[in-house]
């Protein structure tokens, strides 16, 4: 199973031009809590989350019209390959204590975001699979 299988197609993005008031916006009508932002050949260049808007505009009485997404958003970015198996997403998510991780394509441009979320939901229902079968498994021993 590779990350490209499993991760969210319909997600929310910016540009590092933007304003931080219609990065808000954007989430609240998309009601998502991060945006992905890229350039104009839609590959990743940032992130920005509610959260930042909290703590890197409002708690500093930063303009949200004057401020840009670009000088308020995460630079370093970590990225997935759409092909990498899913077992490296989670790890990715495990040791660099992401919560979303951008999903690239052959071509470097996002094409979906990997989310905590569906990683539990995807780990719970395999788990599920592997007790069902040892469940099978033991009643017909049993038998």
């Amino acid at each position: 199973m590779s990350v490209g299988d499993h991760c969210r197609r319909d997600f929310s993005r910016a540009q590092a031009g933007e304003t931080v008031r219609e990065a808000a916006m954007r989430m609240k009508d998309e009601d998502s809590g991060c945006l992905i932002v890229v350039d104009d050949k839609d590959r990743p260049i940032g992130t920005l989350t509610d959260r930042d808007i909290a703590m890197q505009v409002l708690r500093r009485n930063r303009d949200p019209d004057e401020t840009s997404i670009g000088e308020v958003m995460h630079e370093e970015i970590t990225s997935l390959w759409e092909a990498a198996p899913l077992l490296t997403a989670f790890r990715r998510m495990r040791t660099d204590g992401l919560r979303r991780i951008p999903v690239i394509g052959d071509g470097g441009e996002v094409v979906g975001v990997m989310e905590w979320d569906d990683a539990l939901g995807i780990i719970a229902t395999e788990l599920a699979q592997v007790a069902r079968v040892a469940s099978s498994q033991r009643n017909r021993a049993q038998d």
